[in-house]
């Protein structure tokens, strides 16, 4: 089997993930590689090694027999057909804001309440 048979994909992102608001890896989504005929043995001819491990089958890539085991951890959309040339593997990483929330001079709690939008016109 050569990459560019390699057709499916799926988009997951970690169920945890919201735990970790400042690791981008922990919170990237990602597409990863469908193989609706079971995850190859060994990485298929083309595989970019340079970018992507294929350190063993299910470990990067995603069938039906080891979809129920991604979902445990992982949120893992339904596959589907992408266009030819569509990279196999794509990482989505994001770290949430980070609000810096102010302290009055007179050192009591900063108040972080929202504050409502001036509707007058």
């Amino acid at each position: 089997m050569h990459v560019s048979d390699v057709t499916d994909r799926v988009l997951t992102h970690l169920r945890e993930a919201g735990d970790y608001p400042t690791n981008p890896n922990l919170n990237a989504a990602c597409v990863v590689a469908f193989f609706p005929g079971g995850c190859p043995d060994s990485a298929p001819e083309g595989w970019p090694h340079d970018t992507v491990d294929y350190e063993d089958p299910h470990a990067t890539t995603i069938c039906p027999g080891c979809l129920d085991s991604w979902r445990e951890d992982h949120l893992v959309s339904a596959p589907v057909t992408v266009p030819a040339g569509t990279p196999l593997t794509l990482r989505f990483p994001w770290v949430a804001a980070q609000l810096a929330p102010t302290t009055p001079g007179d050192g009591s709690p900063a108040d972080t309440d929202p504050v409502p939008a001036d509707t007058s016109a």
